[in-house]
């Protein structure tokens, strides 16, 4: 009888060390708060993002550069709007750069203000 009892108490023991798993991942489910506090944090994040960009190619130092390019400045702005994920995080922290730098008077921006507009005129011409 102890040989019967030992492989159903294996079972018995497996059985609840797999409920109890299952309970402490129900605990790890995502609410539906948890979900729109999400969303909310990245809208925030790429609204601050789209935010700098749009400061940046307000410059007139910008404004100067897309003219001498034969670009629309409304066009460049419009394109701010179309970028998202990596292409919107990479842009928004060259025009931060920039953007200080403009700020604080510096003569080293060009580098910056081009890579950001390289940027921008990528997504114009693939959308």
């Amino acid at each position: 009888m102890k040989l019967r009892s030992t492989p159903l108490t294996f079972a018995l023991v497996g059985i609840l060390v797999f409920a109890t798993s299952n309970i402490n991942a129900a605990d790890r489910v995502a609410t539906q708060v948890d979900l729109d506090n999400a969303v909310a944090k990245t809208l925030t994040e790429e609204t601050a993002a789209r935010a700098e960009i749009t400061t940046l190619l307000g410059s007139d130092e910008a404004r100067a550069m897309v003219k001498g390019m034969g670009i629309d400045i409304r066009t460049a702005q419009n394109a701010v709007g179309t970028l998202q994920g990596d292409d919107l995080r990479r842009a928004s922290a060259l025009a931060a750069n920039a953007n200080a730098e403009l700020a604080g008077g510096a003569q080293t921006v060009t580098i910056s203000l081009v890579a950001l507009l390289l940027i921008i005129i990528i997504i114009i011409l693939v959308v």
